[in-house]
């Protein structure tokens, strides 16, 4: 926590974000769902134009999940799409955030729900595995208003103030999360959680720097959060796999697959490795029905068992500071 002599600033700052937040939730509404949705499409056409490292990003990451089998024309296709539903995704929570929830309610089917319910039906908790795909900060919201106890894991921004505006935006949409951090509150509230045969929501398909399982992931090896195996062997706890994907008329479908089998082995180590293998392995083969609905903007091949990898970091294009070496390489020379 920071101290006291800087609340001041920090609720002035975060009080204008919030603001910000709540001017952007009054004009989607204005607006209409429709129109919100329209503009989603040109501001992401705007950043695909504008922001080079964003799109430079996305077809770094498609080179290393695919080589040479992807066209470029296919590649830039992509990335510009993947933007486009970053900012739909945003502005459509900006709408959510507004009094008129329904028109995006109704608009939201959730398939296979049966394999959730099933899974709750063994009263030991259900891990909701799930990734960065889709509009999934909605999807805890569907299951919240539909009466299951839901709770999707988050980390809390390292700044006050950002932690302050996206707890106020959670608040908005109705969102019920459980931040990773301390530690120790986060395993304490994540069993608890479980042990009341709640659903967890764990989003497990980012870079892990430290402390990360190595497994495949579009043929390459990425170092994974091994949270949900762990978690799964210690409660006892059901992993579902559950997505939320948008369609052409910007129509959502929450898909709830088939629970992840995992038994004990005895062996602890390589037990968490299988599981995570498995549910690595379910989240590709979602990510594999629309490429442009997951964000390929996280370095997820980074971390390497033999180190950082640098093919899998995209370099910063730094033109001065290149400039700079080169000229002190020739003055060396």
């Amino acid at each position: 926590m920071k101290k006291v002599q800087d609340s001041i600033y920090i609720r002035a700052v975060a009080a204008l974000g919030i603001a910000g937040v709540e001017l952007g939730s009054f004009i989607a509404n204005r607006l209409g769902y429709d129109r919100t949705m329209a503009l989603g499409n040109a501001a992401g056409d705007l950043l695909y134009g504008l922001l080079r490292r964003p799109r430079r990003r996305i077809h770094h990451n498609l080179q290393i999940a695919f080589g040479d089998s992807r066209a470029d024309v296919e590649r830039d296709s992509i990335a510009r799409s993947v933007l486009r539903f970053f900012a739909k995704n945003w502005l459509e929570l900006f709408y959510y955030g507004g009094g008129n929830k329904q028109e995006v309610r109704r608009r939201i089917t959730i398939e296979g729900r049966q394999h959730l319910d099933q899974a709750l039906g063994k009263g030991r908790g259900v891990i909701a595995l799930s990734g960065h795909i889709g509009n999934y900060a909605l999807m805890g919201t569907q299951f919240t208003e539909r009466g299951y106890d839901f709770t999707v894991v988050i980390r809390d921004p390292k700044s006050r103030i950002t932690s302050r505006i996206y707890e106020h935006a959670r608040h908005m949409i109705g969102l019920q999360a459980l931040y990773t951090t301390p530690e120790r509150r986060f395993f304490t509230s994540a069993l608890k959680a479980l042990g009341r045969n709640g659903v967890l929501c764990l989003i497990s398909d980012e870079n892990k720097r430290t402390g990360g399982v190595f497994v495949d992931f579009f043929g390459r090896t990425a170092s994974t959060p091994p949270g949900p195996a762990a978690l799964a062997l210690r409660t006892g706890a059901a992993i579902v796999p559950v997505f939320i994907t948008r369609n052409p008329d910007n129509s959502q479908r929450i898909i709830v697959e088939e629970e992840i089998p995992w038994e004990k082995s005895g062996d602890s180590e390589a037990d968490v490795l299988a599981i995570t293998a498995r549910y690595t392995a379910a989240i590709e083969s979602r990510i594999r029905c629309d490429l442009a609905q997951w964000m390929w903007t996280n370095f997820r091949w980074r971390t390497q068992p033999d180190g950082p990898s640098d093919a899998a970091k995209l370099k910063k294009f730094q033109p001065v500071k290149r400039l700079k070496k080169k000229l002190r390489r020739q003055f060396n020379e």
